[in-house]
């Protein structure tokens, strides 16, 4: 970027105009030019009036979707089985809802709140029991699956029967998992007539196609508070995600509490004027902070586990550290490094070092705790963009890549200490596509694939086990449309409606081919560098969410349009 004009004094009513040519491709869409701007002269500040940019190419025409013929009724995800009858279930003030096993307690609890909630002038009081009897007169029934149809069903621990006649609706399931999957779909298939709601008579069989299925939340470039957290763990429910990936550390912010190391989020989770990390995207002018205490923490895990989903945290290394490293620069700043490296968001000061005893202690401290907040078995550890150029001029990195090691294997250095770490805590170590870098990590640790679907083949294989989450269909923050004035970014393309329902997981490999083995599941994330609110988080959620989780197929999830979404 280059200062094009020469400063001079300034008098009252005056203006200044300054120019900038940024070296970038060829900019396409608005969200992409400056958001903010601010001028400091003299310890003051004054307001910068924007002009917009000027964009290379714009497109003409926004994208369309096909006309297709509306479901009978929408379930989404399309399940393995539906049938349809004649006949509604009509729901009343006095309809019991019964937990014939005790498993189901809290996917009947789920499904009386969400009722409640969605439906307040609704003549109906449903009240959770547990009751040792299979049968209930009018009755919502929660019971168990019988093991001989579970026999010959993938992935079983979450399937679900959902039987409606004008009887009584029986849902079956053998875990809370699956007894939550067959409450979401009830709850999409309620209507509501007047005051009265009513279900109509049909029978499900359903059983996941993969057995992973999750969203990643961006929480530390910007902070979203744990209602926001808890409102979209929720919404996965509905549609029977199982897995919640939260990015909690960052570049731009430290967002949990670490009791032991109180400096990270004492400086590392603000940033702005006055701050140890300078403005980023929005906020230039003021301070964007914020973070998660761990009884919050605690609290959101617990939400999510009552609606069958598991909480699996990220703590970025060793790049993206950049708050980290401000906030325990005792620990963490190399002082007599002079390498020069620029990241892909332009930092030169964001990777931990492999030779700083710091390190370690940093390491063993923050997992410890991570461990033992978080019940999930795995703890992801980022491992992404690590630059070229770094450690190669810190006489205590000289050292090492004296005895031949690579940068790459420098990096698998902290990634082997981190991943032993986490298998003494009982945990298992997994990360993005890079975390294989240097070939130091074992094959337990499983690779979230961000790069493209052809990455993910190839981890696994070579023997890994792999989440596919390719930026070019499954990451939110992408644009959805053609237009100048859509929101998102667009390095990984622009991922309208159509191509997101249509991105079928592994559609190349053959069905014997032994990489289908090790593909785990599927994911999708949103990246929060223009996320600021509610609004917008809901803008690039939906309605592209459902469709990704891909449990059965892109076609028959075409009836998405019918959907009232879970507010």
């Amino acid at each position: 970027m280059r200062d094009d004009t020469r400063a001079s004094n300034t008098g009252a009513n005056q203006s200044l105009y300054i120019e900038f040519d940024a070296h970038t491709p060829p900019l396409r869409f608005l969200c992409a030019g400056f958001k903010d701007a601010l001028l400091y002269a003299n310890g003051e500040q004054y307001s910068v009036m924007l002009t917009p940019i000027n964009l290379a190419h714009t497109y003409t025409t926004r994208s369309s979707i096909p006309d297709v013929n509306p479901a009978e009724h929408a379930i989404i995800p399309a399940p393995k089985s539906i049938r349809h009858q004649p006949g509604y279930f009509v729901l009343s003030p006095t309809t019991p809802l019964l937990a014939v096993d005790t498993q189901a307690l809290p996917a009947a609890q789920w499904l009386s709140n969400e009722l409640i909630r969605l439906y307040p002038d609704a003549d109906i009081a449903l009240d959770p029991r547990h009751q040792d009897a299979m049968t209930g007169d009018h009755a919502i029934i929660l019971r168990p699956l019988p093991d001989t149809v579970l026999r010959d069903i993938e992935h079983r621990d979450e399937a679900y029967q959902l039987t409606v006649t004008d009887q009584g609706v029986v849902i079956q399931a053998c875990t809370d998992r699956g007894f939550i999957h067959g409450c979401a779909s009830l709850l999409q298939l309620c209507q509501e007539e007047e005051t009265r709601l009513r279900l109509p008579a049909i029978k499900i069989s359903d059983a996941p196609r993969f057995g992973y299925r999750g969203m990643m939340l961006d929480c530390a470039r910007h902070f979203h508070s744990v209602d926001t957290v808890k409102r979209l763990i929720n919404q996965l429910a509905y549609f029977k995600f199982n897995t919640f990936h939260w990015h909690l550390t960052d570049d731009e912010g430290w967002r949990l509490e670490i009791k032991a190391l109180p400096e990270l989020t004492r400086y590392g989770s603000q940033r702005g004027p006055n701050t140890r990390l300078a403005p980023q995207f929005s906020h230039i002018a003021e301070r964007h902070e914020g973070y998660y205490r761990q009884e919050e923490v605690r609290d959101v895990i617990e939400y999510a586990a009552a609606r069958g989903i598991t909480v699996i945290p990220e703590i970025d290394i060793p790049g993206h550290c950049r708050a980290a490293i401000k906030a325990l620069p005792d620990w963490l700043h190399d002082t007599n490094d002079r390498s020069t490296y620029r990241s892909v968001q332009h930092y030169t000061d964001n990777v931990l070092s492999p030779a700083l005893d710091g390190t370690y202690r940093f390491l063993d401290t923050v997992l410890s705790e991570v461990a033992e907040l978080f019940p999930a078995s795995w703890v992801h550890i980022g491992a992404d963009e690590v630059p070229d150029g770094v450690w190669t001029d810190s006489p205590v990195c000289r050292d090492r890549r004296a005895h031949g090691e690579t940068t790459a294997s420098l990096q698998g250095q902290i990634l082997t200490y981190a991943e032993q770490k986490l298998r003494a805590l009982g945990k298992r170590m997994v990360g993005w596509e890079e975390v294989q870098h240097g070939d130091k990590v074992s094959k337990n640790t499983v690779i979230y694939s961000w790069q493209s679907e052809e990455a993910a083949l190839h981890c696994a294989q070579h023997g890994f086990d792999v989440i596919l989450t390719p930026g070019q269909t499954t990451y939110l923050d992408m644009v959805q449309d053609y237009a100048a004035t859509e929101p998102g970014l667009d390095w990984a393309g622009v991922t309208p409606l159509e191509k997101a329902y249509q991105y079928e997981p592994l559609a190349s490999l053959a069905s014997d081919d032994p990489a289908r083995d090790h593909m785990l599941g599927v994911q999708c994330a949103l990246w929060s560098e223009l996320i600021t609110n509610q609004d917008r988080l809901d803008y690039m959620v939906f309605p592209s969410l459902p469709p990704l989780q891909k449990q059965h197929g892109a076609k028959a999830n075409a009836v998405i349009g019918s959907i009232t979404w879970p507010g």
